[in-house]
């Protein structure tokens, strides 16, 4: 269930583009291909809003599973 307070801060795919920029080599913001690649993964937290023409995901899943993957990306061994 989703409450009127997730979807005021909920992540839609141009916003994913510049999270994603936290984990990208550049730093800038991802084309909006990459996001929807990274979105479609298995492994991406599952919309909360899932239309042919929106998605939407809670920011704070969205945000953690960044988080992991910055980890990863830093500490390769842990």
């Amino acid at each position: 269930m989703i409450s009127i307070g997730d979807l005021k801060t909920a992540v839609d795919i141009a916003e994913l583009q510049k999270l994603l920029a936290r984990i990208s080599r550049s730093g800038e913001p991802v084309s909006r291909a990459r996001a929807t690649n990274v979105a479609n993964d298995r492994r991406f937290p599952e919309p909360v809003v899932d239309h042919r023409k929106l998605r939407l995901w809670k920011r704070s899943e969205v945000l953690a599973w960044i988080d992991a993957r910055d980890q990863e990306r830093t500490d390769p061994g842990a």
